[in-house]
């Protein structure tokens, strides 16, 4: 009696029980948002620019990882744009990794003119307020060097702008820092967060994670409205949180090399899943170190009291995730991932219940302040797209 492994079929059997995983898997693992996604509840009205009369107060430009620009990049192009309608009102936020691939390392700082330069533009050209906050490839990609390379980009930065608060928190330090602007009559509070400081494994500012938490539950404590910047989500629907698409499924040494389009079945999948399930980098959210740094700063966030003794809306705001994102949060009233600053690297991102908007697409997020309370938020995207969502977050 022959084996059944010795059957003529059984090689298209295999064949046949590989397909069918395969297909279980792209199923499963379904398609990036290359078009702009919507919220079902989310009305048409929503789908384009918001228009008032009122008068601006304050704007707040939020991008990241945009540490590799291409020549003349357009979301550059259209942030100066931006910038430039009111510059003495406009802070850009730049939410960490400013400089791919290791920051401003020995071996690398040669290239900051190239990967610098292009963001610093933007802010001297247009004479807005810039402030860059640290990445994870800032500090080296967490390697041993990151403590100098974060404090060379500092300088670098703070030398460049002669301004100040260009580039926080300052000395490695993990903050939190508080800026209320503008100046005079404030209308919003900013909270700047070096979030890679929770995860370096190596020499960095002593402080303990119970004191960055005090402070910044005494800096929530105020009655206006509160923008919390880190470089890491608390949230994603981007690779950082788990989700690939079925690019990554049978292509997957595009994690390398962007055009290398070779397909690999069956065994492409086991790069996400090994990383997700196995390897688990501290990038990821689904860490150790990633689960307690998100779960303190949500611990944080919950003491904030409600309007009018506390501020009338929360929003945290990262990069990390090449992609735009609008979240509903549990214990904020939103969280905003905007870290599609550079063409190169845009990546996949999928949706949630709590997804507002999402976009696998270059981009920034603008929040407006104008006066009577009115705060107005908006997704814009380069080359003509404009505003492809706007809500408004008071009244």
């Amino acid at each position: 009696m022959k084996r059944f492994y010795q059957c003529p079929n059984f090689t298209l059997y295999i064949l046949l029980l590989c397909c069918i995983i395969q297909a279980a898997q792209l199923t499963i693992a379904g398609c990036s948002h290359t078009k702009p996604y919507y919220h079902p509840d989310i009305p048409d009205s929503a789908k384009h620019d918001g228009k008032t009369d009122d008068i601006l107060r304050y704007r707040l430009l939020l991008l990241g990882d945009g540490g590799i620009p291409k020549p003349d990049e357009p979301v550059l192009k259209t942030l100066g744009e931006w910038a430039k309608d009111d510059p003495t009102n406009t802070s850009i936020v730049f939410l960490g990794d400013n400089m791919y691939p290791e920051g401003m390392t020995e071996r690398k700082k040669h290239e900051a003119a190239t990967r610098l330069t292009p963001q610093l533009t933007v802010a001297k050209s247009t004479g807005a307020h810039g402030l860059f906050i640290p990445g994870n490839h800032d500090w080296a990609k967490g390697k041993a060097e990151g403590l100098r390379a974060i404090l060379a980009q500092e300088k670098f930065i703070n030398d460049a702008l002669a301004d100040e608060s260009n580039f926080l928190p300052s000395g490695g330090s993990p903050g939190p820092v508080a800026l209320e602007l503008p100046k005079t009559n404030p209308v919003v509070r900013l909270i700047v967060l070096d979030t890679q400081w929770w995860l370096h494994q190596y020499e960095k500012p002593e402080k303990s994670p119970e004191t960055v938490i005090a402070e910044l539950i005494g800096m929530l404590d105020t009655e206006l409205s509160v923008i919390v910047v880190g470089h890491h989500p608390l949230e994603s629907y981007g690779s950082h949180g788990g989700f690939y698409d079925w690019k990554a499924h049978l292509f997957p040494i595009r994690f390398m090399k962007r055009w290398l389009w070779i397909p690999i079945p069956i065994v492409g999948s086991v790069y996400p899943y090994a990383r997700w399930h196995l390897y688990r980098s501290d990038q990821d959210m689904n860490s150790a170190q990633n689960k307690n740094m998100v779960a303190q700063l949500n611990r944080a966030f919950a003491t904030r009291k409600s309007p009018p003794q506390g501020p009338p809306f929360l929003i945290y705001a990262s990069g990390h995730e090449h992609s735009l994102q609008v979240l509903e949060g549990e214990v904020t009233d939103y969280l905003l991932v905007s870290g599609a600053a550079a063409s190169r690297k845009v990546t996949e991102v999928m949706s949630g219940e709590n997804t507002l908007f999402a976009h696998q697409h270059t981009g920034f997020m603008a929040i407006d302040f104008f006066d009577h309370g009115k705060v107005l938020l908006r997704v814009v995207e380069p080359e003509g797209k404009g505003v492809l969502f706007h809500r408004w977050l008071t009244y």
